[in-house]
Order: structure tokens, then C-alpha cells, then sequence
């Protein structure tokens, strides 16, 4: 199943629903509470029926990748020209993107890693959930059903443990630590909101996993939280393990994430 590309009008639609006419005005949506908790549309082309894994690259930053399409492009027009360029996309089914993310896309020499503790499990098939879970970056409840559910470029591997503290709360930058692991913590923000911070080196993927999904499905983020997002983009700056998993995504989705190829493509919109 292809999920069509949907025409944005200059003002961004309703995001009660992701399917809402592009001519419905703009309110603020639930997606994303502070209280609780893309290259061009890919060629059309089979997917593999092998599996493709993202292969082990070593962490280093790379130059961005610019596209044309994009350029002299700023705030809505650029958000209509990325959700045109990448919305269209295969929907591979929950099940089928977390069999991608444990056997292959993840699974390196065996083994899949949580991207918040470090922890790794040994597998070659989609573990227990009181083990390991699928982190949906952009939490269900909160918008990420039907084909968003099961989006790769938002889908992490992540301790179990690690995913129920997290649950559906937004994320943010950790002043009053409640609970800490391997750099990701969970507690209130300056502003006493609960928040939950992944490690420095995944705060950058999470940032543009989210710049993603709000262009793809048309969610309005916080203006809070972009800014912290924003922040993360420019501290964890895209490395090659990312681009090889954006890579490989492709081979399954037939899309990217725009914002994984041109990270600078954030900083030219002021309202996600």
C-alpha cells in the first residue's frame, strides 16, 4: 500500500486528524502535550523481498546533502515542498517495520541495541516486550496511527523499562532528574514540565525523526519544544550510522527523512 501524497494549502491543516482538508485552519493540537503524557517521492520500485540491513558505519559527522527543490524555500512553502517530496510511502504494517527494525535494520552482528540505555539483547527476531519494545518517537497516542505507526524514520528499538518511563511525554531537557540511565533521564524541565531527555548521541535523531513526522503528517510540535529540538539538531550533528539507516529505510519505505540528508532544512522553518 502507497500512502498518497496530500496537497498543503499555505496554512497548515487541523492536526485532529492527519487526513483533514489542506484548507482547514491551523489549531493547536494535543499531539505532543506538555502535561502528559525526504528526497523527492521515491521512484516507484519493488521492495526487496531479501531483507536490506543498515550495515555497521563508523560515527562520524557528514556533509549535508542539498536538494534543489529546496532551495530559496523558507517556513510553509518549504514544509509543502518536503511533505510533497517524501509523504508518499510504502506502509509496511506494525509488525512488518518491527521485524525490519529486529532482524535487520538494527541488528547488528546479532544483536540489537536500545538507543536510550545502551542495552542490547540478542536476537534474530522480534523480542519479548518485557525485554525490548519499539519506541515510537512520536508517541501513538498522540497521533502516530495507522501508516505513522508503523514509519521507520520515527521507529527505534528501546528497553522496555526505558519506553514505560517514557511513555507519551514530550521531551525536553532535565533539570529535577527522577530517573537516569546511561545519559537518558526523566523528570521535570525549568518550567516544571515532565520531560523525558535521551542521550547526547541520540538527541539529534530524535530531533529530526519528529522534524520528519510533522512535515510528513501534518502535527504541529510546541514551541517549547521546537526550540529544544532545534537545539538538538545543531549539538548531534547528523553522523554516517544515521545516513546508513536512512539509506536503508529507503529500500523498505521508498522515502527518506529530508531532515537526515539536510539538517539545516530545520533551521529554515520557524513553526513545525
Amino acid at each position: 500500500m502507497i500512502i498518497p501524497s496530500r496537497p498543503l494549502s499555505a496554512t497548515r491543516p487541523s492536526t485532529n486528524s492527519a487526513s483533514a482538508p489542506a484548507n482547514t485552519a491551523r489549531i493547536t493540537p494535543k499531539a505532543f502535550s506538555s502535561v502528559s503524557t525526504f528526497e523527492a517521492g521515491a521512484t516507484a520500485k519493488k521492495a526487496p523481498t531479501t531483507p536490506v540491513p543498515a550495515p555497521q558505519v563508523p560515527v562520524e559527522d557528514v556533509p549535508p546533502k542539498s536538494d534543489p527543490r529546496y532551495d530559496g524555500l523558507k517556513d510553509q512553502a518549504l514544509i509543502n515542498a518536503l511533505h510533497d517530496a517524501v509523504s508518499k510511502h510504502k506502509d509496511l504494517g506494525y509488525n512488518g517495520a518491527r521485524k525490519i527494525i529486529f532482524t535487520t535494520l538494527d541488528n547488528h552482528d546479532g544483536k540489537v541495541k536500545c538507543v536510550y540505555t545502551g542495552k542490547e539483547v540478542q536476537t534474530n527476531k522480534i523480542p519479548s516486550s518485557n525485554v525490548m519494545n519499539t519506541e515510537h518517537t512520536w508517541p501513538q497516542s498522540k497521533g502516530a496511527t495507522g501508516a505513522a505507526k508503523a514509519d521507520l524514520h520515527h521507529l527505534f528499538p528501546t528497553d522496555s523499562k526505558a519506553n514505560s518511563i517514557r511513555g507519551n511525554y514530550p521531551f525536553g531537557t532535565v533539570k529535577n532528574v527522577k530517573w537516569q540511565e546511561n545519559g537518558a533521564k526523566f523528570g521535570t524541565d525549568e518550567k516544571g514540565r515532565t520531560v523525558f531527555e535521551p542521550p547526547d548521541e541520540h538527541k539529534g535523531n530524535v530531533a529530526r525523526a519528529l522534524f520528519y513526522f510533522s512535515t510528513v503528517y501534518n502535527k504541529h510540535i510546541p514551541a517549547d519544544d521546537e526550540a529544544v529540538l532545534k537545539q538538538w539538531n545543531q549539538l548531534d550533528k547528523v553522523d554516517a550510522a544515521e545516513v546508513s539507516r536512512n539509506d536503508a529505510i529507503e529500500t523498505y519505505q521508498q522515502n527518506r527523512n529530508p531532515f537526515v540528508d539536510d539538517a539545516s532544512l530545520a533551521d529554515r522553518i520557524a513553526d513545525f
